[in-house]
């Protein structure tokens, strides 16, 4: 319940103040435009009209010096508000206020919470005017003060009142000194947000309004959410959801501020991996023209890594909680994305809902990041998500609670689970983030047109050989291995991104240069999934006068078991490198011959001397 005080002492505060915007709204007997005596009976049964409502100014003033907060939450009335500079000759006492708690959370004395806190009027008209350059003073008087602050979030459906400055948080460049002006229409909505959180204030709001101002508050008024009701409709669904207490901390929303618009740290996201930046500033993009999306490209470049990071600076930036990081599967289907029934461990014969990776990244309020989203049968495995995923509400088949699961859209930043009414809410910075390897498209699972246009598809390419060459010059290999390593990246027949080489240097080195085999057959090997039979002919045609003997049988007999090889398959390109194996040998001997035959004239030139 709010908190109501009488005036006390005055109360002088430091001079450092930080910041500071309130409300300074006008006594009651200034609130309401002055009405003809004749028609006052009839008129004070009317709400104001627009043109009234736009003759008022309200203001607010906001202060995260801690000493201030600190006699705001005490109401040690009258508290002294010090280095303001706006509105100076707009300002007089008894004006009405809105006071709002700021400061930046991430100081360690910034202990408080942020947001509309109370109401009250200047106890003074500015004075010590020109103190500290153009600064003035004010003293106010808190008439009533909430038990909770009033957050951004709360104010998102009245629609006048999202990012009203002096309400929301205080931005980059914002003054350290914070009274900001309020119209009369916006500051309904304002009153009807106090309303809503607190019916209780109801009579000391019209003590403060006036009775036709409160006619505005407690009319009809549209709420974002797609709701009309009067104030006593609202209350009256709020004084149902409270006889659920055990489920308030699933429905009441994370007090935590969430950004509107992601802006990471596009050098972090890049790291060390060898690439431009411009497949990151499309992702930045896309995700702020509110798309899905799908990373592509060859193996090994860094397309996972990208989206985590991705995901970990929309945490930093107060874009979204976190992600979940799932890999998908040829027998996915809607249990696996959505969820369904399954046996409750606490009633035996009875079944519940068990909730899919979707409904959890909902709950969660993070990302759902699926590698290789491509293996999945997206039909068989999104089923109703096509739905939602072109912004449309669903009902799902499945009940939990004796009713019917929904996923709807709100227009909050950020996602949620209503126990009450089993409705996960998706906000606007949810996502999801698929990965696919493009060496894979041909033969896994093709996508649908419908599924394609939900998404933005990026392209993570691999770089160029230059960017492999210093790669594996800086790696501890013997330079026989240098040279196997770098000739592999020239004549692999698919693109091998920096990971899937980096892992196979890593292996060679481990072994002190000697598990090259081991190396391609595990690393490589693999990423070849599908390759025809005459590229396999030709990769080891090109690599095999590396190997020597032993490696290529191991070669041989893992690429024949992988790709289900006929026994000879190997046998013309065995010939044709024991052949030139034999003419290097040859040649080798008779240049050895020709080296003795020198030495022996050289000995016989000497001995006749």
């Amino acid at each position: 319940m709010p908190n109501y005080r009488e005036e006390n002492t005055p109360l002088s505060l430091f001079e450092d103040e930080e910041e500071i915007e309130v409300s300074v709204p006008r006594d009651s007997s200034h609130t309401i435009p002055d009405i003809d005596d004749v028609f006052e009976d009839d008129i004070e049964q009317l709400p104001l009209s627009d043109d009234e409502l736009e003759e008022l100014v309200f203001y607010s003033i906001k202060t995260g010096n801690p000493t201030t907060v600190e006699s705001i939450s005490n109401i040690d009335n009258p508290i002294e508000v010090l280095q303001l500079n706006r509105y100076r000759d707009e300002l007089e006492a008894n004006q009405i206020i809105f006071i709002v708690f700021g400061g930046d959370k991430g100081k360690p004395e910034v202990t408080w919470e942020t947001g509309l806190i109370g109401i009250g009027h200047l106890h003074t008209a500015p004075y010590d005017v020109g103190y500290d350059k153009n600064n003035f003073k004010l003293q106010i008087n808190v008439d009533i003060l909430l038990d909770d602050n009033i957050k951004k979030e709360d104010l998102v459906p009245y629609i006048t009142t999202y990012n009203l400055p002096g309400i929301s948080p205080m931005t980059k460049g914002e003054p350290n000194q914070a009274l900001s002006a309020i119209n009369g229409k916006k500051a309904v909505g304002l009153v009807r947000a106090i309303l809503d959180n607190y019916s209780d204030v109801e009579e000391e709001l019209t003590d403060i309004f006036g009775e036709r101002f409160m006619l505005n508050v407690k009319g009809e008024m549209r709420y974002l959410v797609e709701q009309t009701m009067s104030f006593e409709d609202r209350h009256r669904e709020v004084e149902e959801d409270e006889t659920e207490e055990e489920h308030e901390e699933e429905q009441t929303p994370a007090s935590r501020i969430y950004s509107n618009f992601y802006n990471p740290d596009i050098n972090v996201i890049k790291g060390s991996l060898e690439m431009d930046i411009q497949p990151i500033e499309h992702f930045k993009n896309y995700i702020n023209i509110n798309k899905n999306i799908i990373l592509t490209g060859p193996p090994g470049t860094g397309k996972t890594t990208i989206a985590e990071r991705a995901a970990e600076e929309g945490v930093r930036t107060n874009y979204i909680d976190g992600f979940i990081l799932s890999t998908a599967t040829d027998d996915w289907s809607t249990f696996d994305t959505i969820g369904g029934y399954m046996p409750d461990p606490n009633e035996s014969g009875k079944l519940r809902f068990h909730e899919g990776i979707v409904l959890k990244s909902i709950k969660e309020n993070k990302w759902l990041i699926i590698d290789e989203i491509n293996r999945a049968d997206i039909d068989k495995a999104f089923g109703q998500l096509f739905t939602v995923l072109s912004g449309k509400d669903v009902d799902l088949p499945f009940e939990s609670n004796g009713q019917t699961i929904k996923i709807k859209h709100h227009a909050r930043s950020d996602s949620f689970y209503d126990s009450l009414t089993c409705t996960y809410f998706i906000g606007m910075n949810w996502r999801i983030i698929g990965t696919m390897n493009t060496l894979d498209k041909n033969s896994l699972f093709a996508f649908s047109y419908a599924f394609m246009r939900r998404f933005a598809f990026i392209e993570i390419p691999i770089p160029n050989l230059t960017f492999y060459s210093s790669l594996i010059s800086a790696m501890n290999l013997s330079q026989v291995n240098k040279d196997f390593v770098y000739k592999l990246v020239e004549v692999t027949p698919k693109p091998l991104g920096p990971a899937i080489i980096i892992e196979l240097m890593d292996y060679i080195n481990i072994t002190n240069n000697s598990g090259r085999i081991e190396a391609i057959c595990g690393t490589v090997i693999p990423q070849y999934e599908g390759l025809e039979h005459n590229n396999i002919h030709e990769l080891y045609q090109q690599i095999g006068s590396y190997l020597s003997i032993l490696e290529r049988e191991t070669f041989k007999r893992f690429v024949g078991d992988f790709f289900d090889l006929p026994n000879n398959f190997f046998r013309n390109i065995d010939r044709r490198l024991t052949s030139l194996v034999s003419d290097e040998s040859d040649e080798e001997d008779e240049t050895d011959l020709q080296d003795e035959l020198h030495v022996e004239r050289e000995i016989e030139d000497e001995s006749i001397e």
